[in-house]
């Protein structure tokens, strides 16, 4: 005979939603019109074309600020070192994808850091979710009813900032027709002292 039953989560994976007050349209106006000299859809593999995207970015000292204060909130709330408690600072890198239609990011994850996360400046009816991947989805065997909790969309609005431990995989799917395009600033933290 069974007395009591209890379910006990054990190993959760924290996801953090920030909404941020910052110029999202100044942003998204402005990136609009530095992509015209893209030659694909995001800045990542051209750091020179990042930095000079980032140049006059709007707002840049608040969006890093904020990038860095969430940070440091979910390692905090996870219970990690801060960053000015370990390794002497932070780093941080970001850059930004717009998404036109039938562009997609297959499953990835970000390797040599702690935190990800992404910002969206412009999100519109039809923009693609940020789907996430269980980090067992390798490991289930012949458990076949867990394929229905593999993934996790979350369907951002303009202004949303999600953190999440870099380990994790994640995708986009291939963006449908939208009224607006898809803007999303990604970014990756870490103790500044592996990366001196």
């Amino acid at each position: 005979m069974i007395v009591d039953t209890k379910g006990i989560y054990v190993f959760p994976v924290e996801v953090h939603r920030i909404v941020l007050d910052i110029d999202h349209q100044a942003i998204a106006d402005y990136t609009l019109e530095h992509r015209e000299t893209w030659p694909g859809y995001t800045t990542y593999h051209d750091q020179k074309l990042n930095d000079q995207w980032k140049a006059r970015l709007p707002d840049r000292e608040k969006l890093e600020s904020c990038m860095i204060e969430a940070g440091n909130e979910y390692c905090k709330r996870t219970k990690r070192p801060l960053f000015n408690e370990y390794g002497g600072g932070h780093w941080l890198f970001y850059w930004v994808s717009v998404y036109d239609e039938g562009d997609q990011h297959d499953s990835h994850n970000h390797p040599n850091s702690l935190i990800a996360g992404t910002y969206y400046t412009n999100i519109g009816k039809g923009s693609s979710a940020l789907t996430l991947e269980a980090p067992w989805k390798n490991h289930i065997m012949h458990d076949q009813f867990m394929n229905r909790q593999m993934t996790h969309p979350i369907q951002p609005n303009t202004g949303d900032m999600y953190l999440w431990p870099a380990w994790l995989d994640h995708r986009v799917q291939k963006q449908k027709a939208s009224d607006k395009k898809r803007i999303a600033i990604s970014f990756n933290l870490d103790y500044k002292k592996y990366h001196d």
